[in-house]
């Protein structure tokens, strides 16, 4: 699925049954990272891409920096330009963080964002991400970490998280 959306926007929204939209995706190195990952390692499909939906539209991705290391994982999410501000991308954050720790082998769940207060960061903080400080980062020069540890009562999925 995510070849055709290399290949041809066309053919991807046929295969997902929603339109591309605008703007996304914003980051196309992480879905070509993704094909190339998933066709070596096909059985760690559920640490990568994931498609989000809203009443049957494509609204964003997000997924995990490959599977559990030590019982953690990192997430990432973006959600397409005109779905912003609706609430989509702390939903889409907290159907990840709920996968992760569903999984059983997941104590704590990553997340970085710019070195500076944005929308990701009020988005974590709304799901109980506590700030862990800033560290150095190669492509962006630093970096704001965050982290969620297993809660006792799981949260709860995000009804549109698809695959």
């Amino acid at each position: 699925m995510l070849e055709a959306l290399r290949r041809d926007a066309d053919e991807f929204a046929a295969l997902v049954g929603s339109p591309v939209p605008a703007g996304w995706p914003q980051f196309d190195e992480g879905i070509e990272f993704t094909i190339d990952v998933l066709r070596e390692r096909p059985a760690q499909a559920q640490w990568w891409l994931h498609l989000f939906f809203d009443d049957d539209v494509l609204v964003g991705s997000g997924g995990f920096v490959g599977p559990p290391d030590d019982g953690v994982v990192e997430i990432g999410y973006e959600i397409a330009p005109a779905y912003r501000g609706r609430g989509r991308a702390t939903g889409a954050a907290r159907a990840l963080a709920a996968q992760a720790f569903a999984a059983g082998n997941v104590h704590t769940v990553l997340a970085h964002t710019a070195s500076h207060r944005s929308a990701s960061t009020s988005v974590l903080e709304r799901i109980g991400f506590g700030f862990l400080g800033t560290f150095p980062d190669e492509e962006e020069g630093t970096v704001w970490r965050w982290e969620l540890a297993c809660p006792e009562v799981p949260l709860s999925p995000f009804s549109a998280l698809k695959r």
